[in-house]
């Protein structure tokens, strides 16, 4: 059948030549179109995991600098403490009830943080004290590689160190250290070292690898620190040519492809607080997986299209050609192909023993006055001291101290300041705060002890001391039953923060502050929230606040404001899952793209700047709570909803105008059409080319060939070290000879010829 039809129509010039019309230059658009989409893919997707690998790797040196900066943190706090600094003035080592404390303090230090390797208090060429963590044993050779690094070291700065343990294993130390120098010698005297396992913190973060892939902790000379992963060992050197220029660079976070001796990799590099470079070596495999994949995707979709077009073509041509093949060949016909509150009465009557009673009750009433007011004073000072080690009330621990006592901290606060002042008197503003107090206690009253402290107008610590561990839930239920009661009574709504629950009561300052600070993520849960330590520390450490804004944008252009708050709910439902800043950034970069979009409807298209940015930030700022943000991206769906209706009223006859403006100044953009600038403008492809060609009086891409092609010309001219290929660049071409065949088409020679051309005429 097939070689029926070949014999048909062969010899048949006029049919061929139809076919050729009408089937080679759409295959060659088909052809070309197809690449180019290929390699605008391709780009797209390297830069998309550039920008995913930097910030993952942003995100995971943000813990690790936070380790980094808790030894700095704790060196503050030992280089303040009292008992350190007497244990470092002795002349001679003696045991003392300072050097006791001094020990102890050095302990607590160690066993708060798990991934401290040891603490030295050092003294000429001994040390005075040591505490090293259970998992970290070292020996006398230890200590004296521990007073060597000391005495090697540079104070305030951090260094690494590596050593085998006594298990045999290869153990990596970030230290620093501190301490005065002889003014004689300038030799150290005395000082203080911290070290940390930083190869488990790495460990920890990185517990994870793909074959080939390795996360490398880095100093600013280059020289490798740990190492996760197979290739970098530590104790290396980042030598290889891109890796230090990538580190000198003085970038915060930076993303490249680099072929390096051993491969070709996805490489980020993050530079933290501290001088250390966090950089990750992902194999380009991974990357071009999916690029693979999509170019056999492409080669089916050009074959498909071939073919498709073939058989259009073939169609069109018969269709044509099938009047004239009747007359010639009447005897063979054609065929067309298709296709609760307690009170005290008084109980002095009106006697003569009245009026002493009464002025007694009052002297007593005021001297109780004055030791509450000076109890409250030492508890708040205390409650609100900087420092880990405050010195607790003697009334508070004769008060509520008993062996064996757990203490938990829960802070409560009222959640609206300024509806309180604004609705209240001063007198009833007091009231509520007393109700609130004499609710709290009577609630907490049966979990055991309880100190009720007003802390200011807006905060109320609540220090619990029981005898047996009580659970979450309860402590919870008891919360929300204060919630409930001060609502009911002062028309008061609140949030709490619950600290961790401790053994004794020596930690309550600090206690106290973790449980303020996740009052904080009330942002997070609105009204009557209750948020609990460990709450707060899961969100501060996960979650990377990367939301995708697709979807909730493409609502937005079509003006559905149904589907537009359902995509934004689930957004917010995501955000909850991260920490407080975290969210308000996802937030802040949302309501920049919707704001981009707004300006670009009434054809304002440059970038925001960093005071918009900041503008938005403070807009989003003002509301408490994560709910509320809705109000803004409200008002932004109706303002961009205005502007399509305005959009779609006009008839937008300036757009011409502006296209022009935007092409002489973007013309050297490769991904310039006829549909790009149509969508740039928010009218159809087809529209915008019949005004285009109505008020220029050029086909647009005429028009954009010959402002590229008069551009490229003038390069050639003035910038005579510049190759072809480079001024193909410059002026949007991504092909070489199609550039140099447009080009001839212009001025009938090449862009290599016009070049010599101008040049002899200059020497002329």
């Amino acid at each position: 059948m097939f070689k029926d039809i070949l014999d048909r129509y062969r010899g048949k010039k006029i049919f061929m030549n139809m076919f050729r019309a009408v089937f080679i230059l759409p295959a060659i658009c088909i052809f070309f179109a197809c690449i180019g989409g290929f390699y605008w893919f391709k780009a797209n997707r390297i830069g998309t995991e550039k920008q995913n690998d930097s910030s993952m790797l942003y995100a995971s040196s943000l813990i690790v600098n936070n380790m980094i900066d808790r030894m700095s943190n704790t060196m503050k706090v030992l280089r303040n403490d009292n008992y350190i600094q007497k244990a470092l003035a002795k002349d001679t080592f003696s045991w003392d009830s300072d050097m006791n404390i001094a020990a102890r303090e050095i302990l607590n230090m160690v066993t708060a943080e798990p991934l401290f390797q040891s603490i030295y208090l050092l003294k000429d060429s001994d040390y005075l004290l040591k505490c090293s963590n259970p998992a970290y044993p070292l020996g006398e050779p230890g200590d004296q590689m521990m007073i060597e690094t000391f005495h090697q070291s540079h104070f305030e700065q951090y260094g690494t160190r590596h050593y085998i343990d006594i298990y045999g294993k290869s153990q990596t130390l970030l230290y620093i250290t501190d301490g005065e120098l002889d003014p004689r010698t300038g030799e150290k005297n005395s000082g203080i070292l911290i070290s940390m396992d930083i190869g488990k913190v790495l460990d920890e973060i990185f517990s994870t690898q793909l074959d080939g892939e390795q996360y490398v902790l880095a100093d600013a000379a280059g020289n490798v620190v740990y190492a996760c992963g197979d290739g970098y060992s530590k104790g290396g050197q980042l030598s290889q040519p891109p890796l230090p220029a990538m580190i000198e660079s003085g970038q915060i976070r930076q993303s490249e492809v680099m072929d390096l001796a051993q491969d070709r990799f996805l490489v980020s590099c993050v530079r933290m607080e501290n001088g250390f470079f966090l950089v990750h070596f992902l194999p380009y495999r991974y990357v071009a997986a999916p690029i693979n994949q999509m170019r056999f995707t492409f080669i089916g979709i050009v074959l498909l299209l071939v073919v498709l077009l073939l058989l259009f073509s073939f169609g069109m041509s018969n269709w044509v050609y099938d009047p004239i093949d009747a007359v010639i060949r009447t005897t063979d016909p054609a065929n067309a192909a298709g296709q609760s509150l307690e009170s005290i009465s008084g109980r002095i009557g009106n006697t003569e023993l009245a009026s002493i009673v009464q002025t007694f009750r009052t002297m007593f009433q005021t001297v109780s006055d004055m030791n509450l007011l000076k109890e409250q004073k030492e508890l708040t000072h205390y409650l609100g001291s900087a420092s880990l080690h405050g010195k607790l009330p003697e009334w508070v621990e004769e008060t509520y101290g008993k062996p064996g006592i757990h203490s938990r901290a829960v802070c409560l606060r009222i959640s609206d300041m300024k509806d309180l002042h604004e609705n209240h008197t001063e007198d009833a503003i007091t009231f509520a705060l007393q109700t609130i107090a004499s609710v709290t206690e009577q609630v907490m009253k049966p979990l055991g002890d309880v100190l009720v402290h007003p802390v200011d107008e807006e905060y109320t610590a609540v220090l619990l001391f029981m005898e047996e561990r009580v659970p979450l839930e309860i402590l919870s239920a008891r919360i929300r039953e204060i919630f409930s009661v001060t609502r009911e009574l002062v028309y008061i709504g609140m949030d709490a923060g619950i600290s961790s629950e401790k053994e004794g009561f020596g930690e309550l300052a600090a206690m106290y502050r973790m449980a303020r600070a996740a009052t904080a993520y009330r942002y997070m849960y609105g009204i009557d929230a209750i948020v609990t330590e460990e709450e707060m520390a899961e969100r501060a450490l996960h979650g990377t606040g990367s939301v995708d804004t697709g979807k909730l944008l493409l609502q937005l252009k079509a003006g559905n404001r149904e589907r537009f708050r359902e995509e934004y709910l689930a957004i917010v439902s995501e955000l909850r899952k991260c920490s407080i800043q975290t969210a308000r950034d996802a937030l802040l970069d949302m309501a920049g793209e919707l704001l981009k979009y707004y300006n670009s409807l009434n054809c304002y298209f440059d970038t925001l700047s960093l005071s918009d940015y900041e503008k938005l930030r403070t807009q989003l700022d003002g509301y408490d709570y994560l709910d509320d943000t809705w109000e803004w991206f409200d008002r932004m769906l109706d303002k961009v909803c205005s502007a399509l209706d305005r959009a779609k009223q006009s008839e937008r006859e300036d757009v011409v105008d502006q296209a022009l403006q935007y092409l002489r100044a973007n013309y050297a953009d490769p991904n310039i059409s006829a549909q790009f600038i149509a969508e740039l403008f928010h009218i159809t492809p087809s529209y915008f080319s019949r005004l285009f060609n109505e008020r220029s009086g050029y086909a647009f891409p005429d028009y954009l060939a010959t402002l590229r092609i008069e551009e490229a010309g003038k390069i050639l001219l003035q910038e005579q070290n510049k190759s072809i290929q480079e001024i193909c660049e410059m002026v949007g071409y991504t092909n070489a000879s199609y550039f140099t065949a447009t080009f001839k088409k212009k001025y009938g020679i090449t862009p290599g010829q016009f070049r010599k051309k101008g040049a002899r005429n200059d020497i002329k």
